[in-house]
């Protein structure tokens, strides 16, 4: 129980610091994100600490709002959970904080890349259709990228570490 109430204590102290945090704090996601999808649509960015990072010839901003924060967080619950779930020792659970920490914070960019990459792609292929419901494809386009990856990563975590607990014994 005293693992749980950590991951949730941790949980909580990043929701409030997300809260106050902002684009120059969040740095540390938005920047590689936006290199990122840079790199994948061909555009260069101004950083502007108020509003983010500008991409002109896309006329998209990567900020706040798109740094995954959440995400961020649901993928460390996750990954935390089912190693205190998977291991037994007492100093595999408490190294699981740094570790899930770090795999939901690649994750992180990973799927917010795509994310951001698949939300351009299809707001310029929807633009004619939906003009004005553009908003709607973009909030569709994160909400099934996110869950489905955040389901796709706890499965594929799940099997993962019951195999190697099934198998631990033989090797």
């Amino acid at each position: 129980m005293p693992y749980y109430l950590t991951a949730a204590a941790i949980f909580v102290l990043l929701k409030f610091a997300f809260a106050v945090a902002g684009n120059e704090d969040l740095v540390f996601l938005l920047g590689p994100v936006n290199k990122l999808a840079g790199w994948l649509t061909g555009s260069q960015s101004v950083f502007l600490p108020q509003y983010g990072y500008y991409h002109e010839t896309l006329n998209i901003l990567i900020d706040k709002s798109c740094s995954g924060f959440n995400f961020l967080l649901l993928c460390f619950l996750c990954f935390y959970y089912l190693t205190v779930k998977y291991f037994d020792k007492p100093l595999h659970k408490v190294l699981a904080v740094p570790v899930s920490l770090g795999c939901a914070y690649f994750l992180t960019i990973f799927v917010n890349t795509s994310r951001i990459f698949v939300s351009i792609v299809a707001q310029n292929q929807t633009k004619n259709v939906f003009p004005y419901h553009q908003h709607l494809v973009h909030n569709a386009v994160g909400i099934i990228t996110n869950l489905s990856f955040l389901v796709l990563a706890y499965y594929l975590t799940e099997k993962f570490l019951e195999y190697r607990r099934r198998y631990a014994k033989f090797m």
